[in-house]
């Protein structure tokens, strides 16, 4: 249930940042879309790669080489919009985290999978949130631009950054954490009638 859920949690959130960077395009010039791009296209691909890992365990050429496929899809859909350069810095970025997710999804045992994937799935959604806020950030700025040349009149050296509502935060990082450690907790125990797994069956499906 936990693996379903991350796949869920992974495609919506890149999907989610893709559109962001396609709205705010104008604003994310030089390193903050540099930075942008390659964050997003590093997480999402390491991600799918460790969940590819546990999906194709015992065979690291098909986990690693359908990472490289989402990296190059990724990392053109979310640079596409700003320049070539992204694009570059996108698929570059994806193609580094594909590759050591799917390594590390197929190290980690089966009976550890739901402890890893939490991890990387908490990570991703905190990670991704940064990004967001980010371009938030530099969308307050690029607005407050008539303040800032008030500030300096006044003699003041800083624009504050952007307020961080509570209710962005609950939505798109408390919320997602609770359901994850919901479908951890319903997919951990063994079902009635089943036996707790022993732990040796490390890598079968």
């Amino acid at each position: 249930m936990l693996l379903n859920m991350s796949i869920l949690i992974v495609f919506i959130y890149t999907v989610l940042c893709i559109m962001y960077v396609q709205l705010n395009r104008h604003i994310l010039t030089n390193m903050t879309g540099m930075v942008v791009v390659m964050t997003t296209g590093l997480m999402s691909n390491l991600t799918i790669g460790v969940i590819l890992g546990m999906l194709f365990a015992q065979n690291l050429v098909v986990s690693t080489g359908i990472s490289i496929l989402f990296c190059f899809l990724i990392g053109y859909l979310i640079g596409r919009p700003l320049n070539l350069l992204a694009v570059v810095e996108g698929v570059g970025g994806g193609i580094m985290g594909g590759v050591h997710g799917a390594m590390l999804g197929e190290m980690i045992p089966k009976r550890q999978w739901d402890v890893m994937l939490f991890i990387m799935d908490a990570m991703f959604i905190a990670v991704t949130a940064m990004v967001i806020y980010l371009i938030h950030d530099r969308k307050h700025r690029e607005g407050d631009a008539v303040a800032a040349v008030s500030a300096v009149k006044e003699k003041q050296s800083f624009l504050p950054t952007a307020p961080a509502q509570t209710s962005f935060w609950m939505i798109y990082i408390v919320v997602p954490v609770v359901i994850l450690c919901v479908a951890a907790w319903l997919g951990h125990g063994p079902t009635a009638g089943e036996p707790p797994s022993s732990g040796h069956d490390m890598h079968s499906m």
